[in-house]
């Protein structure tokens, strides 16, 4: 018997679940998210082992989830100076390299951009060769200037070589310490998204090694010698190794471990999950209980990418939601007092009203500390000018509101379907839901991000475009699987546990006889 302990890290709470290699949740617990981050963790991780009293040699895997590289984008810290190639002229000189960045993430990555000969058609053909003393003469105008490289070609996800060329230079003149992203491996086709994300993935290559370096740490310290992987943000894990390759793979991995864990733990394969924590309700939808894929180029930090997101839709509906009534009427947010309920909501002695007072008030959540409930309707009653009852009516509706404009967004078609409540917010999510055949809340909702952390499997993608006039397009797809198949049994999945989780043939418009295939598969961890 061996067990697993998985930990998601968000903005207000820290939770870590323990359970065994059936899936069995045997411990849990919400921790506050310390400024560190590393304390936290410990923090968790040693609680759920006290609880279960496991021997630390059983814990064979922990699996984290965390907001680390997301918070240095947004925030704007610890972000690496980067250099850029992009390989693409005389066909791509028009619009520049962090054209469209805000100008404040221009100014801290650096502007140590370069345009060179090279890159491809669509078929493959070459567009320019690329030219050797051009690139080391971009390589060197960098050297000691920058932390790390980003290499984007024109259709190099047909065909890499170019980019693996000028990587390969870049180690002769930049030597080891200077780590390179090339584009090929993390975005998709339109060139100039899968340059932001490749540029976005070197800017955070040392913030990842750092995280890496303070997990290991924080795992030797309590005496483990545990498998470690991370979250990554279609539901499966990552390797140490591939994190501080691909950080920018992480970002978005909270809510997807949540829709992950709301489906495992409600045994429901396709509906919507809300996860309701301080500040926010995310909103997704589970197919085949992984998330949906988003079709739209998501933003991040200011930056439009193409590289895989969840679809995730957000309303400022959470536990700490300031509630605010001006002539009666009530309005939500979108402002929280997040991580500080209690210290500044009502129902602590604080004098801001939340979400959490009413419902603490209305007993239907119990947080030790709190004010009686009787005490609480009365403080409500003073900061309104309209009677309590009159005040929850008018909160519940502004909720019930705001969350079914939610399921409506995240819908694609008009039949009802499951909609699954999860996060230590959750209590303010309504029993019933225009648009949803049922409401679910199922035991353990509260720790569903730290579950689909422990329960997420290993996966590997490969996609590949070919023209139907020349290769046989049921062959070109058997390979893609093949090679699929051996870099997750390499990565340590259980053989006779893969699947094929998606296989798509997407023709490509205008481009006649040219087709996109794309194949998912994942597996568990081997036992």
């Amino acid at each position: 018997m061996f067990y697993k302990i998985g930990v998601d890290v968000g903005g207000t709470n820290t939770d870590a679940v323990l359970i065994t290699q059936e899936n069995h949740i045997i411990a849990k617990t919400k921790q506050t998210t310390t400024q560190d981050v590393s304390s936290g963790i410990k923090k968790a991780i040693k609680e759920v082992l006290q609880q279960a009293a496991v021997p630390s040699e059983a814990i064979k895997y922990i699996m984290l989830g965390t907001t680390h590289c997301t918070n240095a984008l947004v925030e704007r810290k610890n972000l690496n100076k980067i250099g850029a190639i992009r390989i693409g002229l005389p066909a791509s000189g028009a619009i520049p390299t962090l054209s469209d960045f805000p100008e404040d993430l221009k100014i801290l990555l650096g502007e140590h951009c370069y345009m060179v000969h090279g890159g491809y058609e669509y078929d493959g053909r070459n567009i320019s060769p690329l030219d050797e003393v051009e690139v080391k003469k971009c390589l060197l105008q960098m050297k000691g200037k920058i932390e790390s490289l980003a290499v984007t070609g024109i259709f190099s996800k047909i065909n890499p070589d170019q980019e693996l060329q000028v990587a390969a230079w870049s180690k002769e003149i930049l030597g080891d310490t200077v780590k390179v992203s090339c584009s090929y491996q993390i975005g998709g086709l339109g060139l100039l998204e899968r340059e932001n994300a490749c540029i976005l993935n070197a800017s955070l290559q040392g913030v990842a090694t750092k995280m890496v370096k303070a997990f290991k740490e924080t795992v030797d310290q309590l005496g483990l010698s545990s498998q470690l992987f991370i979250g990554q943000n279609d539901g499966t894990l990552m390797s140490l190794e591939q994190v501080q390759n691909f950080p920018v793979l992480t970002i978005s991995s909270g809510p997807t471990n949540s829709i992950r864990g709301a489906g495992s733990l409600s045994k429901t394969e396709n509906g919507i999950v809300i996860d309701v924590g301080g500040t926010t309700s995310d909103g997704g939808v589970l197919v085949n209980f992984f998330p949906r894929e988003s079709t739209q180029a998501a933003q991040i930090g200011g930056v439009f990418t193409n590289f895989r997101m969840p679809d995730v839709v957000s309303v400022g509906i959470g536990g700490g939601t300031i509630v605010r009534f001006n002539e009666g009427i009530c309005t939500l947010g979108p402002d929280s007092v997040g991580y500080r309920l209690k210290e500044k909501s009502i129902a602590f002695g604080g004098d801001i009203l939340t979400l959490t007072d009413f419902f603490i008030a209305e007993g239907q959540l119990e947080i030790e500390g709190s004010f009686l409930k009787e005490n609480i309707k009365e403080k409500i009653s003073e900061i309104v000018t309209i009677s309590y009852l009159q005040a929850l009516k008018q909160v519940k509706k502004c909720i019930q509101l705001e969350i079914e404009k939610l399921v409506d967004k995240l819908k694609t078609e008009s039949k009802d379907i499951p909609v699954i409540a999860c996060g230590g917010g959750a209590f303010l999510l309504p029993k019933e839901i225009a648009g949803a055949s049922k409401v679910l809340f199922p035991l353990h909702l509260e720790v569903a991000n730290a579950f689909g952390a422990c329960i997420a499997q290993i996966s590997s993608e490969e996609e590949i475009i070919i023209n139907t006039l020349q290769n046989d397009e049921k062959e070109e797809m058997e390979k893609l699987i093949t090679n699929a198949t051996k870099i997750l049994l390499k990565n340590g999945a259980k053989i006779n546990s893969i699947n094929i989780l998606t296989k798509s043939s997407i023709p490509l418009a205008y481009l006649p006889g040219t087709v996109l295939l794309k194949v998912k598969l994942c597996g568990d961890l081997a036992q």
